[in-house]
């Protein structure tokens, strides 16, 4: 008895050593077959949104980044638009009327569809146009957001929303959505043209132009940067473009008609390089590129 005791002990012993070394060596040639720069624990820290990984990043924000430089790429660009003076006492002076020109590809799945039902730009004020890219869902939400802050301010207090209080409330509602529990960040960016220059003085920081044009682009991190002349969010190579489009003279444009035909051709021939480059990839809402696409484009002067 006490010898079969002993074998039925031994042969449990090896067994259980036999599936601890298959185990240890399926896990070895899986960490031996994936990529280098794979971090095996990543989706440790991943599954909520305010849990850091030890690197001291928010994966879920990265990638909610990732989102927004999927959609359809955005450009906005200011312009001066060039006043004859002659008829009102001056005889040869110029004044020099600040534009932006807002400007995006408009990508369609199918060339029998005239539009998709997403604005890509929205008037918040007077003064002040959004455009957003990444997801479209996300990007409406944005927007409408943005005009209800515009709304109340000037139901409140009289007067237009000034382009500041604008950006601080949006970063923080951005900001709210990296850290708010069973809530995801914002899949979009926005583009912030404002004609309003406020802005110059709380910063001390003019446009480079001298002019009161600004323009901003806010991340779903809720970070707001302050942009040149040249504004691009989106997909593709965003100094490629502004690279581009100051080769093709777009800052030299006298009036706002020429500086629109050079960005939609430049984006034109972005569209179509990307599509042949990736395939037919799909937008922010999953729409493929393989159908017709159109340039749209507003200006506000």
């Amino acid at each position: 008895t006490h010898i079969k005791c002993y074998t039925k002990g031994m042969y449990l012993y090896r067994l259980f050593l036999l599936i601890v070394g298959a185990s240890i060596a399926i896990v070895a040639r899986e960490a031996s077959a994936a990529p280098p720069n794979t971090d095996p624990i990543e989706g440790r820290y991943s599954f909520s949104l305010t849990t850091f990984h030890p690197s001291g990043k928010l994966p879920q924000l990265e990638h909610a980044i990732k989102a927004s430089t999927l959609g359809p790429p955005i450009i906005a660009l200011t312009i001066p638009n060039r006043i004859s003076n002659k008829g009102h006492g001056h005889e040869s002076d110029n004044e020099q009327e600040q534009q932006i020109l807002l400007s995006s590809i408009q990508n369609l799945p199918s060339p029998l569809m005239n539009d998709d039902g997403t604005a890509r730009f929205v008037q918040i004020s007077n003064s002040i146009v959004v455009g957003h890219t990444g997801v479209n869902a996300d990007g409406r939400v944005l927007c409408e957001a943005a005009q209800r802050l515009s709304v109340e301010h000037t139901y409140t207090f009289d007067e237009e929303i000034p382009v500041d209080v604008l950006l601080e409330e949006m970063a923080l509602l951005f900001q709210e959505y990296t850290m708010k529990p069973g809530c995801r960040p914002f899949g979009s960016s926005l583009i912030v043209a404002s004609l309003n220059d406020n802005i110059m003085y709380k910063y001390n920081n003019a446009n480079v132009d001298g002019s009161g044009c600004s323009i901003f682009r806010i991340d779903p991190a809720g970070t707001v940067t302050k942009l040149d002349s040249i504004g691009f969010a989106g997909r593709g190579d965003g100094d490629e473009i502004v690279r581009k489009l100051r080769d093709a003279g777009c800052m030299d444009c006298s009036n706002i008609d020429e500086a629109e035909k050079i960005v939609m051709d430049v984006l034109r021939n972005e569209s179509g390089s990307a599509r042949k480059a990736m395939g037919g990839a799909q937008d922010g809402d999953g729409g493929a590129d393989t159908g017709s696409s159109r340039t749209t484009s507003t200006s506000t002067t």
